[in-house]
């Protein structure tokens, strides 16, 4: 069965488990870097939704992470901005993920 993981501070896992993600949490860089290693070696995760100021903290392991796994891996930010993704990439990403255009 394929797993949706929200990996992130307290707030934002919480938030994610309400739509039934399974909640990582981390509060650091290097807590958040062995996350995505931990789930990068998990065939069943098909999309992570990870916190946008713990991927910039540490863009390496989301780089790894895309290369390791087949997971999509999106970054959702913490506050409103006009920096986030457009919608045409959340689309692909969670198409990339549970192989339908759900979006």
């Amino acid at each position: 069965m394929s797993r949706l993981v929200a990996v992130g501070n307290r707030a934002f896992v919480t938030a994610l488990s309400g739509v039934g993600a399974e909640a990582v949490r981390c509060e650091s860089a290097p807590e958040f870097e062995d996350a995505l290693r931990r789930l990068a070696m998990q065939a069943d995760v098909r999309l992570v939704f990870a916190a946008e100021p713990l991927a910039e903290a540490a863009p390496g392991a989301v780089e790894a992470f895309r290369r390791r796994s087949a997971a999509a891996l999106l970054t959702l930010p913490l506050t409103p901005s006009d920096r986030h993704p457009g919608l045409e990439q959340v689309r692909k990403l969670v198409e990339q993920a549970t192989g339908a255009s759900l979006i």
